[in-house]
């Protein structure tokens, strides 16, 4: 199966994961801290919660799938879903506390965020190896 050649590549170079992971955390920062004015001349902002939905989900199922290939599938999925939550809650509380950024923190952003984590365990679920 696909999804088994795809793991056992990812065993091998789980460096690849944290690569993903780091790159994925500082393209989410970038894109959600910097000012309002930089962004707002650019027509793909307008699908703002899709956006928040793959970013979320995609950085969660990376965290996961690190996370099952370091600890031997001993992942709880419910804890990898809780810290991408966290991330996407991180991220709305900088956005309201730093208002030089001239950003507003928005709890429909943190309800994409939440959705596309459920997604990411949902995917992580089917292409991890049973026991």
């Amino acid at each position: 199966m696909k999804t088994n050649v795809l793991y056992s590549f990812l065993q091998r170079n789980d460096y690849l994961l944290i690569a993903g992971i780091i790159t994925l955390t500082l393209i989410t920062f970038a894109l959600t801290l910097v000012p309002a004015e930089m962004l707002s001349q650019n027509k793909i902002w307008s699908y703002d919660k899709v956006g928040h939905l793959l970013l979320f989900g995609s950085w969660t199922l990376l965290l996961g799938l690190y996370h099952n290939i370091s600890q031997e599938n001993n992942t709880n999925f419910w804890i990898i879903f809780l810290l991408g939550l966290g991330f996407g809650v991180l991220i709305e509380f900088l956005q309201y506390s730093l208002p030089s950024i001239n950003r507003h923190a928005d709890i429909y952003d943190v309800l994409f965020d939440a959705i596309g984590c459920l997604l990411a365990i949902v995917v992580l679920k089917k292409v991890i190896p049973e026991k």
